[in-house]
């Protein structure tokens, strides 16, 4: 395990660091009981430092830090949590005063390791709530990273844009900073207020998803599902997907095997000072990327042999089709449905996409409280612009969609639409069969 092409330990083992205002877990240390001087913490700059690793598997690699904040009593000594100490920071002035010393404290602390390790990545959150007008141009954070000679192409500004309400304002601060090469991230992604039509407009860098996606998504298609895509549009628009909160193996490996690459959370390390927390990752770094490689070169091995039975499958019953008699249609597919148990749902297409057969569907595999939302279609229902239809016009003789919700079902199938020459009127026709695949539904791949 590296961080950059190197690693480096600090002296001491830290204690557990949750991020500035975040509310993660904690482990049991003094904490102060009673409430802090916040003018006093920030005058005497009383803000303990500690990094997170975030960490590409592909790469088995630390490739950044994030900086975490938490203050502790200039009297007693005694740490502040961070729902405590930001809390107090209740004015405007005070939360700016606050989140200006943090992110001191923060370039502070990375100039060292940065003069260590040049590829390292500093993440540093910064509150959105005090962009605005007022403060869009004081340069704050720019002055900081010269004043500590850190590099700016080496710092992602993470944003919570939801939290910020000039648009304006905001647009202008990225604008700057990108400008002068920082990076750009917009945090807590698919969180319950994240306006998404930030997103086009900031052209953020990277993209971190939230926690309350990552968790469990091993075990929930709905949320796999919701990853899948803020993935594919992140490699659309050139820019990186970071899953942070990440807790367990089971969820690394979904998310790796899903097109995540860089990964934060208790999982992997808890926050300590410098890079203290690296070295420990090497065993589970080592060896998610071992079950990664041999998870999918089994799970290749599966879908091979699995689509390999499909087509078997589909071309028998196109054989026998393409022999009956018309009017016996629906009777024969009624009686693959029987054959086959795998199948959910079969019809028949002519080569306009009209519907020219009922949809006969396996009863036991219905949704029966949702009839409402999921409907099989009835002859003479138009799938001309369903995915697998467009290309069969295309010209293929056959397409196999990617596993998908039915709306004949309410079930996770995937569609094989096969084209087959009907002898009795002489024309093509094309069968589409909806194979289950719930089985599937939280595969983590």
């Amino acid at each position: 395990m590296r961080a950059g092409a190197a690693g480096c330990a600090a002296p001491t083992r830290p204690r557990l660091c949750p991020r500035q205002g975040s509310g993660n877990k904690t482990t049991g240390i003094s904490v102060l009981q009673t409430k802090p001087d916040i003018h006093e913490i920030i005058e005497n700059r009383s803000i303990i430092i500690h990094f997170q690793p975030q960490v590409s598997l592909k790469r088995k690699a630390v490739v950044g830090l994030e900086a975490l904040s938490r203050g502790f009593d200039p009297q007693s000594g005694e740490i502040i949590p961070p729902t405590l100490l930001f809390e107090q920071a209740r004015d405007t002035a005070s939360r700016l005063a606050l989140d200006r010393a943090c992110r001191t404290k923060a370039v502070e602390a990375f100039a060292t390791l940065h003069r260590r390790e040049k590829s390292l990545m500093l993440s540093m959150n910064i509150d959105a709530a005090c962009i605005n007008g007022e403060t869009r141009g004081s340069n704050h954070i720019l002055n900081q990273v010269n004043r500590f000679g850190v590099s700016p192409g080496n710092v992602i500004i993470e944003i919570i844009e939801s939290r910020c309400d000039d648009t304006r304002a905001l647009l202008e601060f990225v604008r700057f900073y990108r400008s002068h090469d920082f990076l750009i991230a917009l945090d807590d992604v698919g969180a319950g207020f994240s306006n998404l039509d930030r997103i086009p407009l900031l052209k953020p860098d990277v993209i971190k998803l939230d926690r309350s996606l990552v968790h469990g998504v091993d075990r929930h298609f709905h949320k796999l599902e919701v990853v899948r895509s803020f993935v594919q549009m992140s490699n659309r628009l050139g820019c990186l997907v970071l899953a942070e909160g990440v807790e367990t193996a089971e969820e690394a490996m979904c998310l790796l095997s899903n097109g995540v690459d860089v990964f934060q959370g208790f999982y992997f390390a808890r926050p300590a000072p410098g890079l203290d927390a690296v070295p420990g990752m090497a065993d589970k770094v080592d060896s998610l990327a071992e079950r990664h490689r041999e998870n999918r070169t089994q799970q290749i091995a599966e879908d091979k042999r699995r689509y390999s039975s499909y087509d078997l499958t589909v071309l028998t019953m196109c054989q026998d089709l393409a022999e009956s008699p018309a009017k016996a249609m629906n009777a024969d597919l009624a009686r693959f449905v029987d054959i086959y148990p795998s199948v959910e749902c079969l019809y028949v297409l002519d080569m306009k996409g009209n519907q020219i057969s009922d949809t006969v569907c396996n009863p036991a595999r219905l949704k029966t409280g949702k009839r409402f939302l999921y409907e099989p279609a009835s002859a003479g229902a138009d799938h001309s612009l369903k995915e697998y239809f467009l290309p069969i016009q295309a010209g293929l003789e056959k397409f196999t969609t990617r596993p998908y919700i039915s709306l004949a079902s309410g079930n996770l199938c995937t569609t094989i639409s096969h084209v087959f020459y009907h002898k009795g009127s002489g024309r093509h026709r094309i069968l589409c069969v909806d194979m289950n695949r719930e089985d599937e539904a939280a595969r983590p791949g």
